[in-house]
């Protein structure tokens, strides 16, 4: 296995679809610190956001990377849960968004990238990153 997992620039877009979209669940853990104060809940998504934010130091905050090849540093034991909570909820979100079926360009835009980023974590994993407890 190697030291770092290098993705292509499709592999990014969707990655990147992923890890925006879950970081705009970020009310989620407020709502869980200050109003719910289910301390469990605040900190698996804390973790998870700080995963993300890790995530994105590799690939970039910009939704615009013109870089032909990205080198993710997390080493496999670390990116393969991260790659594996991305996979589950992509799978949640392309079939939310099956189901409302809107046909506006901006919703098949999304839905391509949320499939590139399905696809990307299917693959990177398959690659030999599933040795995750979930893998």
């Amino acid at each position: 296995m190697p030291d770092a997992t290098v993705i292509d620039s499709d592999q990014r877009e969707g990655i990147y679809e992923l890890v925006r979209n879950h970081l705009g669940s970020i009310e989620d853990f407020w709502v869980a610190l200050e109003r719910t104060r289910d301390f469990a809940t605040a900190e698996r998504l804390g973790r998870e956001f700080a995963e993300d934010f890790r995530l994105l130091e590799d690939i970039g905050w910009a939704p615009d990377d013109q870089r032909g090849a990205f080198v993710i540093t997390l080493p496999d034991e670390a990116l393969a849960p991260v790659l594996q909570r991305l996979h589950r909820e992509a799978v949640q979100v392309l079939i939310e968004h099956g189901a409302e079926a809107q046909a506006s360009r901006e919703d098949a835009e999304t839905r391509r990238r949320l499939q590139l980023g399905y696809e990307a974590c299917q693959e990177i994993l398959l690659a030999g990153l599933d040795s995750g407890p979930e893998g």
